[in-house]
């Protein structure tokens, strides 16, 4: 397996098709799959990682990447870039999920960080995306973090249902926030509270 790039605490490499009992623990447990329509079965989650990793690394060279802790040398999840439709089109995104065990330590952000600058800078793209359910709280806190700005959006599922979402953006050539937006946690706090106001927003519509 080809090690993709590595932080401080965590390796970045690529899944393979031994990996996938152990993400199926996250895709098919009911509670880590929460602001998804529903947890997936293994076929599922099989298929998932096929067109998001085996299939993208062939075809564009990136992908999820499994997670793996130094520490331990253990799987704790995926992170990593794909090719997600936006208002703006087809944009390279960050996605992560993690094993439920493993949250609350940071790993999310330092993943996901990671993924942004290797995009930006040895991938070549001009502008990296996370998109977001305002309903997600915790993720929306990390994409807040480690992006530099955001705006919300309205498109319809497959299932035909009219939805909310937060599109958070890294600029390649932005440079960093200024003012109150310069502190990670305030970005993080500010993004929760228009979360906050935008479900409020709906619930009165309908």
């Amino acid at each position: 397996m080809r090690e993709i790039l590595e932080t401080e605490r965590l390796t970045l490499r690529e899944i393979t098709k031994a990996d996938l009992p152990i993400l199926f623990g996250i895709f098919g447990d009911v509670q880590s799959m929460r602001f998804y329509p529903r947890a997936k079965t293994f076929e599922e989650t099989e298929a998932w990682f096929e067109k998001l990793a085996f299939r993208s690394y062939k075809e564009q060279g990136f992908g999820l990447w499994g997670i793996v802790e130094k520490a331990t040398g253990e799987l704790i999840g995926d992170c990593g870039l794909t090719l997600q439709p936006t208002p703006n089109g087809v944009e390279p995104e960050i996605g992560y999920h993690l094993r439920h065990e493993w949250l609350g330590r940071g790993y999310a952000a330092e993943a996901a960080a990671a993924c942004r600058d290797f995009g930006l800078a040895s991938l070549g793209f001009e502008r990296i995306v996370s998109i977001v359910s305002p309903e997600n709280v915790p993720s929306l806190r990390v994409a807040a973090r480690i992006h530099q700005r955001w705006e919300t959006y309205r498109t319809v599922t497959s299932a035909g249902a009219e939805v909310d979402r937060f599109l958070f953006i890294s600029d390649r050539n932005a440079g960093e926030p200024v003012g109150p937006m310069s502190n990670a946690e305030t970005r993080a706090a500010m993004a929760e509270a228009d979360a906050l106001l935008l479900m409020r927003r709906r619930e009165t519509e309908s």
